[in-house]
């Protein structure tokens, strides 16, 4: 058994609110793991990061890893899942038949945009994770990035739909709701031109909150240009 790392585990007060009461030594263990694999991953990438770093920093054995998720792939999958937990994902837990369409994109854009991202050292290490995963594609990811995000697509539908006035999503809802998250994501999947070109635009409590309040701004322009599209195209067919 290795030493166990005296550094505090960030992840443990999620995985208490998640669990709703303290975490059994084993729970521990495998938010343990969830940290220093998202520590190692986001330094190394996925196919130079190796199993024996990992377990060396959580401070445990080599083969907590295959006990708790079965093997390197999946552990990296689970960290992927991490911000998409209902705890870091607000906007997955909305209540969309009763926040305004303001609160819903408020919501949905400091997800992915939160003001105290300079301060929680987590949110900091998922960013670098994925901007690793965009420029060294680890190909383990398959479908645990479609179905972990499914609940925000299904719930941004959901909403546009409800703005819409329509019981269903149709082809239009469909690049309506990717053209809203691309508001958003663009920053994301080409985060080296950014840095390059922008970097203050992502950078500092004060331009995020600038950002989210830009993009809410953006997506309701676009939700009330389908809106008004609709009205013009029906009434062209009377």
């Amino acid at each position: 058994m290795s030493t166990k790392d005296d550094s505090p585990c960030l992840l443990l007060k999620t995985a208490q609110r998640l669990l709703g009461h303290q975490p059994t030594s084993q729970e521990e263990t495998r938010w343990r793991l969830l940290q220093a694999a998202t520590e190692v991953f986001a330094e190394q990438g996925y196919h130079a990061a190796t199993t024996r770093e990992i377990c060396r920093r959580a401070g445990v054995n080599l083969a907590s890893i295959h006990y708790y998720y079965g093997d390197k792939a999946e552990l990296y999958r689970e960290v992927f899942r991490l911000p998409f937990l209902n705890e870091c994902n607000t906007f997955a837990a909305l209540d969309v038949a009763q926040a305004s369409l303001q609160e819903a994109l408020e919501s949905f854009y400091n997800w992915l945009f939160p003001p105290t991202a300079d301060e929680d050292p987590m949110l900091q290490l998922f960013a670098r994770l994925h901007a690793r995963e965009e420029a060294e594609p680890s190909g383990v990811l398959g479908e645990a990035m479609k179905q972990a995000f499914r609940p925000n697509h299904e719930k941004m539908q959901a909403l546009l739909c409800r703005e819409l006035g329509l019981k269903k999503p149709d082809v239009e809802v469909d690049r309506l709701t990717f053209s809203v998250f691309g508001l958003a994501t663009v920053y994301f999947h080409v985060r080296s031109a950014v840095d390059d070109f922008a970097p203050h635009l992502v950078t500092g409590k004060q331009y995020r909150e600038v950002m989210v309040e830009r993009l809410i701004g953006y997506a309701t322009a676009l939700i009330e240009f389908e809106r008004k599209r609709r009205i013009t195209t029906a009434g062209s067919k009377k």
